[in-house]
């Protein structure tokens, strides 16, 4: 198995281990699009890197960004916070598009406990 594979399937692993959870599964899927190079499934291989810390890492974030009880937060930019964590960044994956689409999501801080 390459290591495109090997990085796919610790994904796919980490998805799974909580197949209710949709969060997750939406970041997951979006990393496991990431994985087009050797270089960029290293990076998601590395040991310390998990899908979970970088939801942890995510939610973080968004925390810093709540005005009242809930943060607006566009999907393209916790794509990003993502994609940052695992160190696929737009040079390392030149098939990323420069701009997504412009989607928000209106979210609760309660929605990810």
């Amino acid at each position: 198995m390459g290591k495109i594979e090997e990085a796919i399937k610790k994904i796919n692993t980490e998805i799974q281990k909580d197949p209710k959870n949709r969060y997750l599964a939406l970041v997951g899927e979006h990393i496991i699009d990431q994985i087009t190079t050797e270089e960029a499934a290293e990076k998601v291989l590395k040991e310390e890197k998990t899908l979970a810390r970088a939801l942890t890492g995510i939610e973080n974030r968004a925390r810093k960004q709540i005005t009242g009880n809930h943060a607006v937060i566009e999907d393209a930019v916790v794509y990003g916070w993502a994609r940052e964590y695992f160190g696929l960044t737009e040079e390392a994956n030149p098939q990323t598009p420069a701009e997504a689409p412009k989607k928000g999501v209106c979210v609760k801080l309660e929605d990810f406990f």
